[in-house]
């Protein structure tokens, strides 16, 4: 049994075609769990009309972090391996087969995750990855950034949670790559490139300010790990310096210049001889007219 958790809101237009995705799956042994963050758009009635027994329908008050209604999900779920789908997004119709032989075939594995093609406004094509890793990936992932991270490829055996807690409430955004990384720190898992998801962009894809929560969640996430021995002070420098660069050109592109400098300074403390990060902090603590043909 594959218990398949999949949290909505006000994905009314979108849903059933997600849900259609996992009833064509080769594989038929699942249960899909639906928990709804309280939508206002009658997300149910489109749920109601697939009239299939394994599809379970929960509503909760709503209150926007994934990560808490995830775990409603898990809670509610009763497979040997669980997976995780987003209502906007689409399964090909092996994912569930394909993933599943992987963790029969390696079974010193206790997840497995892969890759997926965007669609949509602002969709960009797959980059090209190994075709197949075993073993650890949590420092290959963090430091080398050798594979791809989509949540709705993500499929693992129940029992990483006797070890690895739950999602991370506390979290608005960075639930789901915590939660990732930190079962990738304890237990082997397998990365395949085989296009299992269609990825869905579209306007109501995050926006530049929910992408900075995310920047700023995944710097504290880091810093965990580094605090839990999972990284080194100088794996954690690389990693954090190319988060604080990135997070700060953002910041940038929003006229937010105060934090802008905030992250180039943090930049430059890392890597005080890289000039790169000194032009970037001159330029945002500058007036933007001055600074446009930077």
């Amino acid at each position: 049994m594959i218990s398949i958790v999949l949290p909505t809101y006000n994905r009314r237009h979108l849903i059933g075609e997600t849900i259609q995705s996992v009833i064509d799956q080769s594989y038929s042994t699942w249960e899909l769990i639906i928990i709804d963050d309280g939508s206002t758009d009658d997300s149910k009635a489109v749920v109601d009309k697939f009239n299939d027994d394994r599809i379970h329908f929960h509503a909760i008050d709503h209150c926007g972090i994934l990560g808490k209604v995830r775990n409603a999900g898990m809670n509610y779920s009763k497979g040997d391996v669980i997976a995780f789908l987003d209502s906007d997004d689409l399964w090909l119709p092996h994912k569930l087969k394909f993933q599943l032989s992987l963790l029969k075939k390696y079974p010193q594995a206790s997840f497995v995750f892969g890759h997926g093609e965007q669609f949509g406004t602002g969709a960009i094509p797959p980059p090209q990855l190994e075709s197949l890793f075993v073993g650890n990936v949590f420092h290959p992932i963090l430091l080398n950034e050798r594979f791809v991270f989509y949540v709705p490829t993500i499929m693992f055996k129940r029992e990483i949670l006797h070890k690895t807690t739950a999602m991370n409430e506390n979290l608005s955004s960075g639930g789901d790559i915590d939660f990732f990384l930190r079962m990738a720190s304890v237990y082997e898992g397998i990365f395949s490139n085989e296009i299992v998801v269609k990825i869905r962009k579209h306007g109501q894809s995050h926006s530049q300010l929910l992408e900075t929560a995310a920047y700023e969640e995944y710097l504290d996430m880091i810093k965990r790990f580094l605090w839990d021995g999972l990284l080194t002070p100088t794996q954690y420098g690389q990693i954090a310096s190319k988060q604080n660069y990135k997070l700060g050109l953002l910041y940038l592109a929003l006229n937010n210049r105060k934090k802008a400098v905030e992250c180039f300074y943090r930049y430059t403390k890392i890597k005080p001889f890289n000039l790169k990060g000194w032009i970037r902090w001159i330029q945002a603590g500058l007036p933007s007219s001055l600074t446009r043909s930077l």
